[in-house]
């Protein structure tokens, strides 16, 4: 049985089809099995594989590492570690390449994925269990408070070219959960 190798990218935000070149931060790789235990194998110690391949501003955003077969989750955080990618998750076979693309998020990403999650609870109610811990919904003005407080905050940081290419807008989540809704089907985690 041959090893693999996860050939490990951090991609640009604003461009992500090109290598980071944003600043000149390195980045380390977080590498977890599948079960999420840290991987220790290699050049892969308690899960940390820092990248060793420079980009156009200098800082490292690249590497290789030898791993076994199997699958991994793959995330990288770079070295000042107030910045870090999304998380992938990657299958590699015996004797293969794989190469893992990461971008790493803006604040506005994350203030934007909140703001979606928020309307998602707002949409489908206290009903939709993985909105909120069950029997505990999120009352709705809290969440109209978090939403406009994000709104606001996001009005003062960089834009984001990942959320601003949502395919997907408040409309169009409430139009499909009404349409769920008049189906009168329901998945394991909702209830009537």
């Amino acid at each position: 049985m041959g090893l693999s190798k996860l050939s490990i990218w951090v991609r640009d935000t604003a461009h992500p089809c090109l290598p980071y070149q944003s600043t000149g931060h390195s980045w380390i790789a977080i590498i977890w099995s599948c079960d999420l235990e840290p991987l220790s194998f290699g050049a892969v110690n308690n899960g940390i594989f820092p990248l060793t391949d420079k980009g156009k501003a200098r800082g490292k955003i690249h590497g290789q590492v030898d791993v076994p077969p199997g699958c991994y989750i793959v995330v990288a955080i770079a070295t000042c570690k107030n910045i870090f990618t999304d998380m992938a998750f990657v299958q590699v076979g015996c004797d293969q390449t794989v190469c893992v693309n990461l971008i790493p998020k803006r604040l506005s990403t994350c203030t934007g994925q909140l703001i979606i999650a928020l309307n998602i609870a707002a949409i489908l109610g206290s009903q939709y269990s993985p909105s909120s811990p069950p029997g505990e919904p999120i009352p709705r003005e809290v969440i109209a408070k978090a939403i406009a407080a994000l709104e606001e905050l996001r009005k003062y940081l960089p834009w984001d070219p990942v959320l601003s290419a949502f395919p997907v807008t408040r409309d169009e989540l409430e139009k499909m959960a009404q349409e769920e809704k008049k189906g009168g089907r329901k998945d394991d985690h909702q209830k009537e």
